[in-house]
């Protein structure tokens, strides 16, 4: 067990030790998997989608699994395949548009209070789809959550991979993805981590195809003690294909983050272009904020860009909100919900995205 705990999300080139962002470990022990019992498939019926017990489908999906990194340690992925308590092969045929999103929905609670969730979304030529798995946990003890998600999207197929975790505070997230985009494929994560009191969680994509592309919007927010390691790679290995990474967060009290971005350029991705930028708002001086903004190039003829912002308050904002009868505390909430609105504007259910909003302002009650 020991073993499982460390090495969790490994930088893919390191880097000097005293920064301390080579790895992560995990701190909590990992308690015994019990049984997941709940239904946590909530939509979904639609023609040309089929959802099915991951269990059933190994056999078809275990050489696409074999490509595919999603950069966790070979410890955690054994952990995974051994204890997993839930789990579905999502299936888009060919040529499909499905319009209403598939949603996943997972509670933990006392009867349920740990889940080790294993999936796998294959989207046919030219299909599209919205998948949204959302987390959420009522544990008065502490909860756990671990999981895999692959997601492989053929030849001009399109899919928007939407996770929140609204985990409780003394709850532990463990989360890995893995992407592969063929010729004209495109996959969009939109990765909301708000919760727990650890959150370990990783998004890696393959650009395999000509003109394929990869996105990342990520929005964070961390208080008390809590601790986020966020680390996403985007590796380029066809020609002409676009990535972007996006990350915005808020950090106040002891809340620690590190967040580790990679675009990675191999030989044979020329035309390739990619951009990743960070912003995070420090709003308490006993914050920990650590950022490895990475850019790996094999190839010539390839554009990179990258930015990290940190920073305080925008003071002339604060201001301006003030001098119109605001309070200091209500100016500070207005100006977060609107730093997090472009990337929350991305979920396409109104419920979902009033949910977070709700969520969200109990929490920056403490501001």
């Amino acid at each position: 067990m020991e073993k499982l705990q460390k090495n969790l999300s490994p930088i893919p080139v390191k880097t000097w030790n005293w920064l301390g962002v080579n790895d992560t470990v995990l701190e909590a022990d990992i308690p015994a998997i019990t049984d997941y019992s709940k239904q946590p498939v909530t939509t979904g019926s639609e023609k040309g989608v089929t959802i099915t017990d991951i269990r059933l489908s190994r056999d078809t999906i275990k050489f696409m699994e074999k490509k595919m990194d999603t950069g966790a340690s070979e410890a955690m992925r054994d952990f995974v395949k051994k204890n997993q308590n839930s789990g579905y092969f999502i299936e888009i045929e060919e040529g499909e548009k499905i319009g209403t999103p598939i949603f996943l929905q997972y509670d933990l609670d006392e009867e349920n209070p740990t889940l080790v969730d294993d999936h796998f979304i294959l989207a046919h030529e030219n299909s599209e789809a919205t998948i949204i798995i959302n987390y959420k946990s009522s544990c008065i003890q502490n909860g756990f959550h671990s999981g895999v998600t692959k997601v492989f999207a053929k030849k001009g197929a399109v899919v928007h991979l939407i996770k929140v975790q609204m985990l409780a505070d003394q709850d532990t997230h463990v989360d890995a993805i893995s992407a592969i985009a063929d010729e004209k494929g495109q996959v969009d994560f939109t990765l909301i981590e708000l919760g727990a009191l650890q959150t370990i969680t990783g998004c890696r994509t393959q650009l395999v195809g000509k003109n394929s592309t990869g996105t990342i919007h990520s929005l964070y927010f961390g208080d008390q003690n809590r601790k986020i390691d966020i680390n996403y790679v985007q590796t380029h290995q066809a020609r002409e294909s676009l990535s972007s990474i996006e990350a915005r967060g808020v950090l106040l009290d002891h809340s620690q983050k590190v967040f580790k971005g990679t675009l990675d350029f191999i030989k044979g991705s020329s035309g390739s272009k990619g951009k990743e930028e960070e912003y995070t708002v420090l709003l308490s001086p006993t914050v920990r904020n650590r950022s490895t903004p990475l850019m790996l190039c094999g190839e010539d003829a390839v554009e990179g860009q990258h930015a990290v912002s940190t920073g305080k308050m925008d003071e002339n904002k604060l201001f301006y909100l003030m001098s119109r009868g605001l309070s200091e505390a209500e100016a500070k909430k207005l100006i977060i919900e609107a730093e997090f609105q472009p990337i929350l504007e991305k979920i396409p259910v109104s419920e979902l995205r009033d949910t977070i909003s709700m969520y969200l302002r109990r929490r920056l009650n403490r501001v």
